[in-house]
C-alpha cells in the first residue's frame, strides 16, 4: 500500500506543476477566452484536472509498472534510485512542452499537437535562434527551471521503512488491484463510456474554455492518431459540384502581360494598418491604398506562416492540425501560381530571409515549381543578420529590389517579410528612430512599412513598373492585439490585403469577403489566363465573399449570411465575432461547408489536386 500512496503522491505534486502552468497559460493569454462578468473561470480550472490526471498517468504508466513489479527489487535503494531517474525522465520533457505553450498559443490559438515535432525539425535553424527565445521568454524559462527543481527535490521514491518481501508480497495483490482500478478510472478521465478527448473539453463549463481546459502534453499524444484526413462523402458527384467545386476555368479573348509581385508582410495584422484603422503605424501602407484595390473584409485561412504560404501561391489552405507543408500530402502533386506561370512564359522567384530550412519554405518553393530561391544562403552578407531568424527587412527589400531587375519579363515573384517576427529585434541605428508602441511588435510593424517604402522608391523607375500588379497582405495576425474588435476567433484572423497597379487600372474598396487562398484564382483571372486549373479558392472578381479556416478540429465557415461554426456534425450558426448571437442554420451554407470539406479531404487522400488538362 506505501508503494500506491507514494505513486499518488508524485501524481499529486504534478498536477500542482500543471495547475501553475496553467494559471500562467490562463494570465498570459486572456484576451483569448472571452472573459465576461457573467463567466464563471474556477471551472474549467477544476474541469482540467481530470485531463492533466489523464495525461499524467498515461505518461507515468512505466514507473506504476516499475513501482509494483519485480516484488524482490522494489525495496532495494538502487532500483528506487533507478525509478526515480524514469520518472523524472519521462515527466520532465513534457512539463516544458506544457510551458512552451504558455507563449507558443498565441501564434496558432490552440495546444500544442504532433505537427509541433515536425515544426521543430522541419528547418535547420531550430537550435540557432533557441538561446534568443531563451533571453526573450525568461520568465517561462525561470517558470520551468522552478517546476524541475520541486519536481526533483520531492520525488523520492524510497520506502522510509523497511518491508519484509513476504508482507510486500501479500499486500501487493491489493494494491495491485487498487493500482488497476485507479489507473484505469483515472486515465479514462471518469467511469463515461468513452474515454475522454480533446473534443470533450468545455463540456461541463464552456467550450471557449476548452484550450484552457487542455494541457499541451494531453493534446500533443492525442493528435498522433489523427494525423490523416477523414474521406467525407456526404454527397454524390452532382450535388458536391453543384454546391462547391475547385475546377476553375475563366474563359477570356485576351490575356494581359503584367508581372506580379506577392509580398506576404510578417504578423501585418489588419488591427496595424492606419487605412483601416486609427493607428500610425504603416504610413506608406496607408498611401499605398489611397492608390490601389484595397479588400476591407479579408481572413487569414492559418495561424502561422507555415500555412500561409501554401495558400497564397497554391490556393491550398491548411484544413487539419497539421501544416499542409509538413502534412502526409505534401508530396501530392498540384497547381501553383509559380508552376502554371512558369508555363506561359514567366520567370518565377521566391524570397525570404531566413535560412533554406526555416518552416520548409525552401522544399515548398521547389515543390510549388519557383524558378529561383533567394535566402540567408544567397544574401551572403552576415552583417545584415538579426541574430535570430535571417536578414533584416530593410536590407533584404533592397536585396530583393536589385534582384528582381534582372528578372526575365515578365516575372512572378513573391517576397516573405520576416523582422516583425519575436524576438522583435530591430537594427542599432533605427533604435530611436521608431515610435514604442501599445506592444512591443508596433515598433517593428513601423520598420517594416518603412523598408516597403524604401522598396517601392528603389523601383518606380524602372520601366517594368507600370505593367506590373503588386499584392500585399499578411502572413497571418499577431498573436497580440489592442483592439477588442480583434480579440477573438475571427478577428484573430483578419488581415489586409490590396491589389496596386501603377498604371491606376485597379483602385477603390470592396466590401466582399475574401482569404489568402482567392489570391491564386485572382492573379490568374487578372492576366487572363484561360485554361483550367484547381483551386480551392475564388477570383476576387467574380465571387460572392466567403472563407474558411480550421482549428482544433473545428472548421469555421464565414459568408456574407453569418458565420458557421462546425466540429464533428455539429453546426451552430452566429452573426458575430465572439459566437454570442446564435442565429438559424443556412441549410445552403451548411452543404456548401459539408461540400468543400468532402472536396478537401478527397483531393488531399486521393491526390488529385491537379487537372489533368493542364499538365
Amino acid at each position: 500500500m506505501y508503494f500506491l500512496k507514494n505513486f499518488c503522491k508524485k501524481i499529486f505534486l504534478l498536477i500542482i506543476i500543471y495547475f501553475i502552468s496553467r494559471l500562467f497559460f490562463f494570465i498570459n493569454n486572456f484576451s483569448s477566452f472571452n472573459i465576461t462578468e457573467s463567466t464563471s473561470w474556477l471551472t474549467p480550472f477544476l474541469e482540467s484536472l481530470r485531463y492533466d490526471l489523464s495525461i499524467l498517468l498515461y505518461i507515468n504508466s512505466i514507473v506504476l509498472l516499475l513501482v509494483f513489479f519485480p516484488f524482490n527489487l522494489r525495496l532495494k535503494e538502487w532500483y528506487q534510485k533507478l525509478v526515480n531517474i524514469v520518472f523524472l525522465f519521462v515527466n520532465i520533457p513534457f512539463i516544458i512542452l506544457n510551458n512552451v505553450d504558455i507563449e507558443f498559443f498565441q501564434y496558432n490559438q490552440k495546444r500544442i499537437t504532433s505537427d509541433f515535432v515536425d515544426l521543430l525539425f522541419l528547418g535547420n535553424d531550430t537550435f540557432q535562434i533557441l538561446p534568443s527565445y531563451l533571453l526573450t521568454y525568461w520568465p517561462i524559462l525561470l517558470l520551468t527551471l522552478f517546476q524541475v527543481y520541486i519536481l526533483v527535490k520531492y520525488s523520492d521514491f524510497r520506502p522510509k521503512t523497511v518491508i519484509s518481501n513476504f508482507k510486500s508480497f501479500s499486500n501487493s495483490l491489493l494494491t495491485l488491484l487498487l493500482a488497476v482500478l485507479f489507473f484505469i478510472v483515472g486515465a479514462r478521465g471518469g467511469l463515461q463510456l468513452k474515454p475522454i478527448n480533446t473534443i470533450n473539453a468545455g463540456e461541463l463549463s464552456n467550450p471557449i474554455f476548452s484550450n484552457l481546459i487542455l494541457n499541451s502534453p494531453f493534446t500533443f499524444l492525442h493528435s498522433f492518431k489523427s494525423e490523416k484526413l477523414f474521406l467525407y462523402d456526404y454527397f454524390d458527384k452532382k450535388d458536391l459540384s453543384d454546391n462547391f467545386t475547385t475546377f476553375k476555368h475563366y474563359k477570356l479573348n485576351s490575356s494581359k502581360s503584367y508581372n506580379v509581385v506577392v509580398i506576404i508582410m510578417e504578423s501585418l495584422s489588419k488591427e496595424f494598418v492606419g487605412f483601416h484603422n486609427q493607428h500610425n503605424l504603416t504610413p506608406f501602407l496607408d498611401s499605398l491604398s489611397n492608390h490601389s484595390l484595397v479588400f476591407n473584409n479579408t481572413f487569414s485561412n492559418g495561424l502561422r506562416s507555415i500555412e500561409a504560404l501554401p495558400a497564397i501561391t497554391a490556393s491550398i489552405p491548411t484544413l487539419s492540425n497539421t501544416p499542409f507543408i509538413s502534412s502526409v500530402y505534401a508530396q501530392n502533386q498540384f497547381n501553383s501560381l509559380p508552376s502554371i506561370l512558369n508555363k506561359i512564359g514567366y520567370s518565377t522567384s521566391f524570397f525570404h530571409g531566413g535560412t533554406r530550412g526555416t518552416m520548409g519554405f525552401y522544399g515548398f518553393a521547389k515543390k510549388a515549381g519557383f524558378q529561383k530561391y533567394f535566402g540567408l544562403e544567397e544574401y551572403d552578407n552576415t552583417d545584415d543578420y538579426d541574430g535570430t531568424w535571417g536578414i533584416y527587412d530593410e536590407p533584404f527589400f533592397n536585396f530583393f529590389s536589385q534582384k528582381i531587375k534582372e528578372e526575365n519579363k515578365p516575372f512572378f515573384t513573391t517576397f516573405f517579410s520576416l523582422s516583425a517576427h519575436p524576438p522583435y529585434n530591430l537594427p542599432e541605428k533605427y533604435d530611436n528612430v521608431f515610435k514604442d508602441g501599445d506592444l512591443e511588435i508596433h515598433k517593428l510593424i513601423s520598420y517594416s512599412d518603412y523598408s516597403l517604402k524604401l522598396f517601392f522608391e528603389n523601383i518606380k523607375n524602372e520601366d517594368w513598373f507600370n505593367q506590373t500588379l503588386f499584392i500585399i497582405t499578411a502572413d497571418h495576425t499577431s498573436p497580440k492585439s489592442v483592439d477588442t474588435i480583434y480579440q477573438n476567433k475571427i478577428g484573430r484572423y483578419s488581415i489586409p490585403m490590396l491589389f496596386y497597379t501603377p498604371d491606376g487600372s485597379l483602385i477603390g474598396e470592396r466590401e466582399i469577403i475574401t482569404q489568402h487562398i482567392d489570391i491564386m484564382p485572382s492573379v490568374l483571372d487578372f492576366l487572363g489566363y484561360n485554361l483550367p486549373f484547381n483551386s480551392f479558392g475564388q477570383s476576387v472578381f467574380r465571387k460572392k465573399g466567403w472563407t474558411i479556416h480550421h482549428n482544433n478540429n473545428r472548421y469555421c465557415l464565414i459568408t456574407e449570411n453569418g458565420i458557421i461554426n462546425n466540429r464533428d456534425e455539429k453546426y451552430y450558426s452566429f452573426s458575430d465575432w465572439n459566437f454570442k448571437l446564435k442565429k438559424d442554420n443556412s441549410k445552403k451554407d451548411i452543404n456548401f461547408l459539408k461540400s468543400f470539406k468532402q472536396e478537401y479531404s478527397s483531393k488531399m487522400i486521393n491526390n488529385t489536386l491537379t487537372i489533368k488538362a493542364d499538365e
